[in-house]
């Protein structure tokens, strides 16, 4: 108890001695071996979110949940996007309008593919009804594959309704700065279209701080906004740290393959050396494994992200 207590008081006085927003490769590599030495995991939450437009309006848009294949870009002007600089985006969020009267869907369905790629944009209001001509830089896919929406995801009951679904990520992707663009490409529900909350094309934002497009099967059209909410979590730091995580990642020391003890279901992982950078990235599905088999001998910090965009974070030796 009395060793415990004395790590605790430690870790707290070398915690509040980092800076909050910036933590040096030293620094950082000190406190994971303060981790390591004593085996402990930790555990974070999603970090930040924010919902664009942050505002109430009562237009809709079918987008993101039509019954055809679509594809549509939102494009985001980075004033609107500062909280989220430095942090890796993990998901999207949509909603459903507040005059909405049920849950949606009535049963589980899945869309045969959902795929989102994550770019700078240009400034929306030199959006053009072209899509290669407003991404800026390279485009990197975030997610891919079916996505399955379970029956009554998206939940009604307030005004406005909660962003109650994640469409997680498979890839994190750090935002650094400037304007955001998202674009989605997705097979259609195949049943039927649901509507959701969007910002309409004459709202007082629109075409300065974010604008849309879209197309089904004929040509590139202006649509609404549809209004999104962006989740992210910090960059791996100590600053982020809580102590006190469940969850076991075994065999450790590993040479191969590396497996999750838990009552959560996590969907993807993400693996950080000492100095806090992501050398490996990638989705799980269920009670399958980790191949760590190329990485070389030493310590590593495994970052473990949930279905609801929650993560956790661990440490292993690979040997």
């Amino acid at each position: 108890m009395k060793t415990k207590f004395t790590f605790f008081k430690i870790l707290n006085e070398f915690t509040n001695r980092i800076s909050v927003r910036i933590i040096n490769s030293r620094n950082f590599a000190a406190f994971l071996g303060i981790l390591m030495m004593f085996g402990y995991n930790s555990t974070t939450n999603a970090q930040t979110k924010i919902v664009v437009p942050n505002t109430n309006e009562g237009s809709a848009f079918i987008g993101p949940y039509g019954n055809a294949a679509r594809k549509l870009q939102l494009i985001i002007d980075d004033t609107l996007l500062t909280s989220l600089v430095g942090k890796n985006l993990t998901s999207i969020s949509f909603r459903l309008p507040a005059s909405t009267i049920d849950s949606w869907p009535a049963t589980a369905l899945t869309m045969n593919s959902f795929d989102v790629y994550l770019s700078d944009s240009v400034e929306p209001a030199n959006r053009q009804l072209d899509f290669a001509a407003n991404v800026v830089g390279t485009q990197t896919q975030v997610r891919s594959g079916s996505l399955v929406i379970p029956a009554g995801a998206l939940t009604v009951g307030s005004n406005p309704n909660d962003f109650s679904y994640k469409i997680i990520f498979n890839n994190p992707w750090k935002y650094n700065s400037g304007n955001l663009l998202i674009e989605i490409q997705h097979s259609g529900t195949g049943i039927s279209s649901r509507t959701v909350q969007a910002a309409s094309t004459t709202s007082a934002g629109y075409g300065t701080l974010y604008s849309a497009l879209w197309q089904s099967t004929g040509s590139v059209t202006q649509g609404n906004f549809s209004m999104v909410e962006i989740n992210s979590v910090d960059q791996l730091s100590a600053s982020s740290v809580k102590i006190g995580a469940n969850s076991i990642v075994y065999p450790n020391p590993v040479k191969d393959w590396l497996f999750v003890k838990s009552e959560k279901e996590f969907i993807a992982y993400s693996v950080y050396n000492k100095a806090g950078q992501m050398i490996i990235s990638e989705k799980i599905s269920g009670k399958s494994g980790m191949n760590v088999a190329k990485l070389p001998v030493g310590q590593y910090v495994i970052q473990l992200t949930d279905k609801n965009g929650n993560t956790e974070v661990s440490q292993f030796i690979k040997k």
